[in-house]
This record gives C-alpha cells, structure tokens and sequence, in this order.
C-alpha cells in the first residue's frame, strides 16, 4: 500500500472546526487515505467553550497533523465519527443538528493561504467562503474564523418558491 500512497500527490492540508452556540467547540485534525478520502482522526481537540480567540493555536496544530494512513472506511459506522463522540451528545443527529462544520483547507500546495468555508444551516447548496493567512496572528485567524460561524448561524431563512 505505500506503494501507491508514494505514487499519487497528497491531498492539500485540511481540518474541520465543529461550533455550536453554547457548546465546546471541536477541532478535528484529519488523515487521508491512498484513495486521497479524508477523514477525521481519533481525539480530536475539545475546546473549553467556543471562545473563538483560542481556536487558532489549536486549528494550526490539527493542520500540522495532517497525514496519510490507510482505513477501511465502509466498515465504520457514523455512532464511530470521532466528532460526535467528543460532543458527548445522546446522538449524531443531535450533533448534526446543533453543531456547524467549517473546514480549513489548503489553496494550493504551497499552503499560502487557507479556504474556510461553512454552509448555513439548511443550505445545501450554499456555502461562505473566507480566506485565511497562516502566517497571520492567531488573533486575526481566530476573529475571521468567528465571523464565518456568526455568519452561518444566523444566516436568514430563505422560503422555497
């Protein structure tokens, strides 16, 4: 299998901040298998609350965590997500519902920059986008980081036509 890890180019940098109002925030570093799928790692960081300018220090470490390990997805059942299970909530639908994802992933290869998105809930096809220095200050990283958030949570509810 290293084989064919060594072969293929790795997928960009990526790790996912879980925020919900009111709730510790989750930060998630992620590995990438040799089909280049991401998924979460195990133990991820449980912050003491969502207090935004203390996420950065934490995000950059999950990033710098990022790596390659071979996994067997399709046995893995979503009571195993490593997320839901630091949430300590009764169930994933639970967690699905309180908590927005927002990932952080690498533009290019040269990790200049980092895109921050997150869909609003309820908007499937719609997602905010910002854009963040990683040679910025935590200060500023985690603010952008927090007005995404605030941005998604209280996105306005558009009706159906």
């Amino acid at each position: 299998m290293q084989k064919v890890y060594s072969q293929m180019s790795s997928p960009l940098r990526s790790a996912q901040v879980y925020a919900a109002e009111g709730r510790p925030a989750i930060i998630a570093p992620m590995h990438f298998n040799s089909a280049g799928i991401r998924y979460e790692q195990d133990n991820p960081v449980v912050m003491g609350s969502t207090e935004w300018e203390n996420i950065a220090p934490s995000l950059r470490s999950a990033l710098a965590r990022f790596s390659f390990r071979e996994a067997n997805l399709r046995e893995g059942r979503l009571s195993d997500w490593p997320s839901y299970r630091a949430s300590g909530l009764r169930s994933v639908r639970q967690f699905q519902h309180e908590y927005l994802c927002i990932w952080v992933i690498a533009i290019n290869d040269a990790e200049l920059f980092y895109d921050a998105y997150c869909h609003p809930r309820g908007e499937a096809d719609i997602a905010l986008h910002v854009t963040l220095n990683p040679k910025g200050t935590d200060e500023e990283m985690s603010r952008i980081l927090g007005r995404l958030f605030r941005a998604c949570l209280h996105w306005p509810a558009v009706m159906s036509e």
